[in-house]
């Protein structure tokens, strides 16, 4: 049970021994509404199990029936009857009582001979099933349990960041089952220069933009799996790889702003609404569309716009944005907006925005966030405008160079989250992920190595009174597959916030997503070669103070052989362990964003003190 993530709100141990489904069973789905998705996982689930599907009563229900041993007789009997009487379907009053009104709620009941799963909605029952998987053992048992559960947060979203580094394409789609097996249900992509664009392909990249049905296949995966994909299409600033082409430059509020369009050039609505048709034409189950809008450094800069909007920036930013509002609320879409603009803005401007869109707040440092978030939430709920909330699993951090996450600011930052939401009653919450600064920036850091922030998210979006305490126990047992008496006997005790401290020293211990370990491991031992302790440039120093000295050169030298020596050790493993999540030619660019000022140096000088001569 202490391995379940998201944790359930209640769950009781009940009397009786397990359910085993290694043994044979009969499966019976009862669906309001056929729904060929929820066939689909429960063949998925059972395979080679007999599943029998009917389309009859009022809510969804999953009966597991054990036929082997002494309760297969009264099972059988149980399973013929379920047709005629179709006493699963549906839910029972009391069901009815906790679960009514929240959405993708479901009750757990296992007992030795079954298993019943009751929903209200096909996502509810899909969930269920999760957790039933998540409680199987190894050997296919099922403890006898009862739980009633339900997500706290309506829209529970993950982040693919495309515009640095980023997964193989087939990658990206096993991701989205992933997230879903932890009750993730939507995600927000930013495609940037990725999506395959059609009316402006200079746009696309040329190697690794999405190809249509490389499109297609994700929108059908997330589709499968309950999740609804929210595109994000920047339209004011971080418009780089836009603005960088000679053809669309005249565009830029001024020609120092490589990222930010000029809102008061009139070609400019023609070229944002252009690229927005795209992004909602190619994800028409969507309910949102992502305007972006943040960052816009140089707003109001250019002698047009302030003449335009007399100087004021944020007169100039609502004056664009309701324009972008207007359009993609008329395509029948809710715009969303990241809030960073606004933040200070006065309320006499303020009171001009559209309040068809949603403010997306995103606070990623600080101890004060639900002073802050409340603050904001209030000025625009007070307009009528809903607001949605942003986290980050990871973000800037003041290291622009981050192998993982800076854990101790992430952690903090999702737990202030969720109590913040808890207590605005946020609909929406999205773990941010971002790859890099911005398009023309160095990488962060691989999209594999924040699956522990990103399954922290998951536990408290859909439980935000989840014990954090636990969570590392439950996420190295559910996620590496090791127990958590096994951790602490070799490592003693550690916390929420020692992720990638430990995992790198139990990698003997990882039996499932070893990749991800050993990936973390090669980040780890790369910081190692490269740590600032070992930093030649002191030791060069020391030799420019006391040149001859041949303690000072022995010193100097010691700390070079060691530091190349331990580069030269994991280059090959690390470009090896991306190129098996990464195209070649962007596993690539990450290797060099890391190793380009180590052989700058060799090239430089390291060359001219003569050091190469150790090698």
């Amino acid at each position: 049970m202490q391995s379940l993530i998201p944790q359930p709100k209640q769950s009781q141990a009940k009397e009786g021994g397990p359910l085993r489904l290694r043994e044979k069973i009969s499966l019976s789905l009862f669906m309001e509404q056929a729904d060929p998705r929820l066939e689909i996982h429960c063949r998925r689930a059972f395979p080679e199990m007999e599943l029998t599907c009917v389309t009859l009563g009022r809510g969804y229900s999953l009966l597991i029936l054990s036929l082997t041993g002494q309760e297969a007789q009264g099972a059988q009997q149980e399973s013929e009857g379920a047709h005629a009487s179709v006493p699963f379907t549906g839910t029972d009053e009391a069901d009815l009582a906790v679960l009514a009104g929240r959405a993708g709620g479901y009750r757990l009941e296992v007992s030795p001979g079954r298993a019943v799963i009751r929903a209200l909605d096909a996502p509810g029952l899909y969930y269920g099933l999760q957790t039933l998987l998540q409680l199987r053992s190894p050997g296919g048992e099922v403890p006898a349990v009862s739980i009633v559960d339900w997500p706290d947060t309506s829209l529970r979203v993950m982040n693919f960041d495309l515009r640095q580094t980023f997964s193989k394409p087939e990658l990206l789609m096993a991701y989205l089952a992933e997230f879903a097996r932890y009750k993730t249900n939507a995600v927000l992509i930013e495609y940037e220069d990725k999506f395959p664009f059609q009316g402006y392909p200079e746009f696309a990249h040329p190697q690794h933009a999405l190809s249509l049905s490389q499109l297609e296949e994700l929108k059908r995966t997330a589709h499968e799996y309950f999740i609804e994909i929210i595109p994000l299409q920047q339209s004011f600033g971080h418009l780089e790889y836009v603005l960088r082409h000679d053809s669309w430059r005249h565009l830029r509020e001024t020609e120092q702003s490589t990222g930010e369009i000029c809102p008061s050039q009139p070609e400019t609505f023609v070229l944002i609404t252009g690229l927005l048709q795209e992004m909602m034409d190619a994800h028409p189950e969507s309910r949102y569309i992502h305007l972006g809008c943040d960052e816009v450094y140089s707003l109001c800069e250019c002698e047009r716009c302030k003449i335009q909007f007399g100087g004021v920036r944020e007169r100039a930013f609502i004056a664009f944005l309701n324009q972008l509002i207007e359009y993609t609320a008329g395509q029948g879409k809710q715009p969303i907006f990241w809030h960073d603009m606004l933040d200070k803005c006065p309320p006499e401007e303020l009171a001009k925005l559209d309040r068809r869109s949603a403010a997306m707040i995103w606070i990623y440092n600080g101890r004060n966030i639900e002073a802050e978030v409340t603050s904001l939430t209030e000025k625009f709920r007070a307009l009528g405008i809903e607001v949605m909330g942003a986290p980050a699993v990871r973000s800037f951090d003041w290291a622009e160079h981050q192998n993982y996450p800076v854990l101790l600011n992430r952690t903090d930052n999702l737990l202030q989250w969720a109590e913040t939401a808890d207590k605005l009653n946020l609909g929406c919450v999205v773990a941010t992920n971002w790859t890099g600064p911005f398009s023309l920036g160095v990488p962060y850091g691989v999209f594999e190595t924040t699956w522990y922030p990103m399954l922290l998210h998951a536990d408290l979006a859909w439980n935000r009174k989840a014990d954090t305490s636990t969570f590392i126990d439950r996420f190295l047992a559910r996620f590496h597959g090791i127990d958590p008496g096994t951790g602490h006997a070799l490592l003693g005790n550690y916390r929420l916030e020692d992720y990638y401290e430990i995992i790198w020293k139990l990698r003997d211990e990882v039996c499932e997503h070893k990749e991800e370990a050993e990936l973390i491991a090669i980040m780890h031992d790369f910081e190692v070669a490269t740590d600032r302790s070992r930093a030649i440039h002191k030791y060069v120093y020391r030799w420019e103070l006391y040149r001859g000295d041949d303690a000072e050169w022995r010193s100097l030298l010691n700390n070079y052989v060691r530091n190349r020596s331990g580069r030269e050790n994991v280059l090959p493993r690390m470009r090896a362990a991306l190129e098996r999540v990464q195209p070649p030619d962007m596993a690539e660019h990450f290797v060099k964003s890391r190793f380009y000022l180590h052989d700058y140096l060799e090239r430089t000088l390291y060359r001219e003190l003569g050091l190469e001569k150790a090698k």
